[in-house]
């Protein structure tokens, strides 16, 4: 009888994400290992979203107030984003984050180093937040900028044989019909294949995205569904990818035999 294995936890998830994001950097390696490097991190940023989602819900749960939880919510997605972008900047052992609850003992290193993230993320909204009855300092960065789905796939830092524009096309294309057949609470209007080409080819923010499609007062449902979607399909998009890169492969394999 096959026993089933224990769930890996958010520092182990974190730190496997991290040695493959600096692997698929590493120039030393060839681009077929830093490919793979890739795929890895891609797999295991889907594995640690999927758990941090779960923890996140005990750990830092949304206000009730709809203000506070449009800024609760502009503020979690910056911070996820963050993460998946920068993963390689996690360091367990040297994280030395300030409790925010001095009841609560600390937790996990990584839950450590996400919650002070939240707290100190950057939005350009407003400079102050009330939260849970707490003043949080939120500071203005213009020089910030969000990631989307185009960059977790097609990160620029690898001189990468599939560009985002190819990406787009691809999902434009939609061989399958999934995108356009996956809809936000059954309205034709709001695919996720609609709201993936706003949010990654037209960088509209999600409060754009949420105003022009009249999808209701704040965006949280609609990035909850986006995320959702990302995680559902991401087996999609890496079979995609690693079509691309074996194509990409054979073609220059077949070019260097005929030279």
């Amino acid at each position: 009888m096959v026993q089933n294995r224990p769930q890996p936890s958010l520092e182990e998830l974190a730190v496997r994400a991290k040695t493959a994001a600096i692997r698929a950097k590493d120039d030393s390696h060839s681009c077929e290992v830093r490919q793979q490097a890739l795929l890895e991190k891609q797999i295991l940023l889907t594995q640690l979203m999927s758990v941090l989602m779960e923890q996140i819900k005990i750990e830092l749960p949304k206000p009730k107030s709809i203000d506070l939880s449009y800024l609760y919510e502009e503020t979690l997605q910056n911070t996820l984003l963050y993460v998946c972008k920068n993963i390689e900047k996690f360091d367990p052992e040297r994280i030395n984050v300030k409790k925010i609850d001095k009841d609560k003992p600390k937790g996990n290193p990584f839950m450590r180093w996400f919650i002070f993230l939240f707290f100190k993320r950057k939005i350009d909204i407003i400079d102050w937040i009330k939260w849970k009855g707490k003043v949080i300092s939120i500071y203005k960065d213009n020089n910030d900028s969000e990631t989307n789905i185009l960059d977790v796939y097609c990160p620029p830092e690898v001189n990468n044989p599939l560009p985002s524009e190819k990406l787009i096309a691809f999902i434009k294309e939609d061989p399958e019909g999934l995108f356009a057949s996956t809809l936000f609470k059954n309205n034709p209007k709001a695919s996720f294949q609609i709201i993936l080409l706003k949010k990654g080819e037209e960088g509209k923010s999600w409060k754009e995205i949420v105003e022009e499609l009249k999808l209701g007062k704040t965006h949280g449902p609609i990035f909850t569904f986006y995320g959702r979607c990302c995680e559902k399909f991401a087996p999609y998009f890496r079979k995609y990818l690693n079509l691309e890169v074996k194509i990409k492969r054979n073609q220059s394999q077949t070019s260097d035999a005929s030279d």
